[in-house]
């Protein structure tokens, strides 16, 4: 009765010995062959992001805010307006293909700000941010960060300086604020050090309050929980109102594009390392290269934000900031325009195919225009369209031809055609930088001017 019983225990375990050599048979082979690594999922069909606009606000400024979509099919877009209270219920608007939409604000907070979400394709978003005087101008972001670097802010005589801070999300942003001058220490007060910005909120940080007297402030902003966006506010007597974007990295390059300014332009830079770097700046216009204000091995001190002057020519220019042994620095530009007005932008680091730029200019007599700037060795063709309202009209799309390392403004009376539209900039050949530069009519004369940098585009918009 033992002999049947034997027979199965043989024959599991010669299974179990055929498994093990089985097994390690696999495993050589695959040694060998590496796995293979799985298909990738197929792309999303419905395109969506968000943008963080943090233009301020308050009894003085008016703000519109600008939607513009580039492809062929409605966008549904919705708008969300933050500020020191709780946020009210999204608006929703259809941005139609083609086509610039405006919102009109009145954001009683001087902290406001709007966040945008979009839905079924790609939109661009900027802001004008308006007194019967000046105009400030800039894109939105089209991220939060842990990060944020602000250098246009002076707290002189007459002048003053806010950092607007936009927290859209579900949770609070904890974040310290360092403050940068010329000469001094680091500035770190304990009212900015682990503030709390709450959920779907945003507020102003009034430079002034924690330094006064200084031509350049530059503040760094560290979040240790979230994410925010930021931007800079200067409103005054003398300067009227600007906006410039903050960046959320240093970088060794960056291009600042500029026209229709008067005076002398003020190159702003910020260096948070411990020890002094060297730069250049390189003007490019519709002549040769050359250095910029004299600026070619400028030593720049640690820990400190400075501004260097560089006299201002007509028509179309770009400054091209570089520096030595790949230092990081970050940086912005300020220009008066033909007024007293100033205008800032943070420029941009890497140029594109497509950009999308959006309206500088305020609703009264206004002046829009564009600069297109070539940083390559190749000369660039690029395609200018307009994106007007819905319903309305616009002159047909004209190409500009752009040299290598220049400068070009795109024809003036172009945009003037229709001054509400963003503009689209397709370039062959090579890659460019693309802002608007643009003065506004305010009361009793005055002319507003603001410079506001487009926004690289997906190119399957």
């Amino acid at each position: 009765m033992s002999v049947p019983r034997d027979r199965p225990v043989r024959g599991q375990a010669l299974f179990a010995v055929a498994s093990v050599v089985f097994l390690v048979g696999a495993m050589a082979w695959l040694d060998r062959s590496g796995t293979k690594a799985p298909a990738p999922l197929p792309p999303g069909t419905a395109a969506s992001g968000a943008w963080f606009c943090p233009h301020g606000g308050g009894s003085d400024l008016s703000v519109a805010l600008y939607l513009a979509n580039p492809g062929s099919t409605t966008v549904r877009a919705r708008v969300t307006e933050l500020g020191s209270d709780p946020a009210k219920a999204p608006e929703s608007y259809d941005v139609p293909g083609g086509s610039t939409v405006r919102i009109d604000q009145v954001p009683k907070d001087r902290g406001a700000a709007t966040y945008v979400e979009y839905f079924g394709g790609w939109i661009g978003a900027g802001w004008v941010a308006s007194t019967d005087e000046g105009v400030g101008a800039e894109p939105c972001a089209a991220d939060a960060a842990r990060r944020w670097f602000l250098v246009d802010g002076t707290t002189q005589l007459g002048e003053e300086a806010y950092v607007i801070v936009a927290n859209p999300f579900a949770v609070a942003a904890v974040m310290n604020v360092i403050l940068y001058t010329s000469d001094r220490a680091p500035i770190r007060d304990s009212e900015w050090t682990d503030l709390v910005v709450p959920a779907r909120r945003s507020t102003a940080l009034h430079l002034n309050t924690k330094v006064e007297g200084e031509p350049v402030v530059a503040a760094a902003i560290e979040v240790s929980v979230g994410r925010v966006a930021a931007a800079s506010l200067g409103v005054s007597d003398r300067t009227k109102v600007r906006s410039a974007l903050g960046w959320t990295e240093p970088t060794a390059k960056a291009t600042f594009p500029l026209m229709q300014g008067s005076g002398q332009i003020e190159l702003l830079l910020l260096s948070t390392g411990g020890e002094s770097i060297r730069f250049g700046a390189t003007a490019l216009s519709e002549g040769q290269p050359r250095p910029a204000g004299g600026l070619t091995e400028q030593e720049h001190a640690p820990a400190a934000a400075r501004t260097y002057a560089i006299p201002v020519e007509p028509g179309p220019v770009a400054i091209d900031l570089f520096t030595l042994e790949h230092a990081q620095v970050i940086g912005a530009l300020r220009a008066r325009g033909p007024g007293e007005d100033l205008g800032a932008t943070a420029g941009a680091i890497a140029a594109s195919g497509s950009w999308l730029v959006l309206p500088a200019t305020s609703l009264g007599p206004a002046t829009p225009g564009a600069v297109l700037v070539n940083d390559g060795d190749t000369d660039v063709v690029a395609t200018v369209q307009l994106l007007p309202h819905e319903g309305g009209t616009a002159a047909a799309p004209v190409t500009v031809r752009v040299a290598a390392h220049s400068a070009a403004a795109v024809p003036r009376e172009f945009w003037a055609s229709a001054p509400g539209a963003a503009m689209l900039v397709r370039s062959e050949g090579g890659p460019l930088f693309a802002l608007a530069a643009s003065t506004s009519g305010g009361s009793g004369g005055a002319q507003g001017y603001a410079l506001s940098m487009g926004v690289p585009f997906p190119s399957t918009s």
